[in-house]
């Protein structure tokens, strides 16, 4: 049985803790408040900036409106209307033209510019693309023996026109160059123009025009995955990219095929020092002339 005393000093000492304990209760009550409500802040904050980059990300446009690139752009002279195909523009078969290497430059109009009556093209800004694209899609071609690109640094401060761009296919000592353009006509709808020059001759030896529209396939469920469509298949750049490729990849072969060979002449006044004969191999040896 405990003592009156003994029990007032632990009723006492009981008192007192928890006394002294009250201050710590109620600061971890106080510190889980403050953080609960800095979280639910923070979270407000995080959701209230994402609906607004969400707001602005819906009010932004998907697709603006390009410069057109006109036929005047890639090709001097008059080029005969073309939908989907291709057109060689000499009457007669090339002669020599083969085996040759190929230059390729990609012509724009930079927005700044496009109100301007007259305004200056000037060339793809990353001529990677084209490099990677065309060294590609000739290499069965063995009458090509290379396919490199030109950008604005290459036509020497000169504006971007196809008689300064012969100039720099010239200049690298091109035998072929390729001149073409993309127009993005709508938000689905594409089309590319070209114009294949003969650089020894100035002339264009062949005219490319490419379309296409864009591809709305139904998305496909596999399982509970929902797979989206190949963008290379259904959009409209990409699919006329394919086709101005492969009408490309024809004329240079119909090229190739009606190439007639170049006859070497020996220069005018020369005369062989002594009789032409057959090579024989291997060499039989012969007495020394006298």
């Amino acid at each position: 049985m405990t003592s009156p005393a003994l029990g007032g000093a632990v009723a006492q000492g009981m008192d007192s803790d928890a006394l002294n304990s009250e201050p710590f209760v109620f600061l971890n009550r106080l510190s889980a408040s403050r953080v609960i409500h800095e979280a639910v802040a923070a979270l407000a904050v995080v959701a209230l900036g994402t609906g607004c980059a969400s707001a602005r990300k819906a009010q932004a446009p998907v697709w603006t409106s390009r410069p057109v690139v006109g036929w005047n752009r890639v090709a001097p002279v008059p080029v005969p209307e073309l939908s989907d195909e291709y057109r060689i523009l000499v009457p007669q078969p090339t002669v020599g033209l083969f085996p040759a290497n190929l230059a390729v430059t990609r012509v724009a109009v930079e927005e700044a510019e496009s109100a301007v009556n007259g305004a200056d093209s000037t060339l793809f800004a990353d001529p990677r693309n084209e490099f990677l694209q065309w060294n590609r899609a000739f290499d069965d071609q063995m009458a090509l023996s290379e396919v490199f690109p030109i950008n604005q640094r290459d036509l020497g401060g000169g504006e971007a026109d196809p008689a300064q761009i012969l100039a720099a296919f010239r200049g690298l000592d091109a035998r072929l160059g390729l001149i073409y353009a993309v127009n993005e006509l709508s938000p689905t709808e594409s089309e590319m123009i070209g114009a294949l020059y003969d650089t020894s001759a100035s002339r264009p030896v062949a005219a490319f025009h490419a379309h296409a529209v864009s591809v709305q396939p139904a998305e496909e469920k596999q399982g509970d995955k929902t797979t989206k469509p190949d963008m290379w298949e259904t959009d409209s750049r990409a699919i006329v990219r394919a086709k101005f490729e492969k009408l490309v990849y024809a004329a240079l072969r119909n090229l190739i095929i009606h190439d007639q060979p170049s006859r070497t002449e020996p220069p005018a006044g020369w005369t062989p020092a002594g009789p032409i004969r057959p090579v024989e191999w291997p060499p039989r040896q012969r007495p020394p002339q006298p």
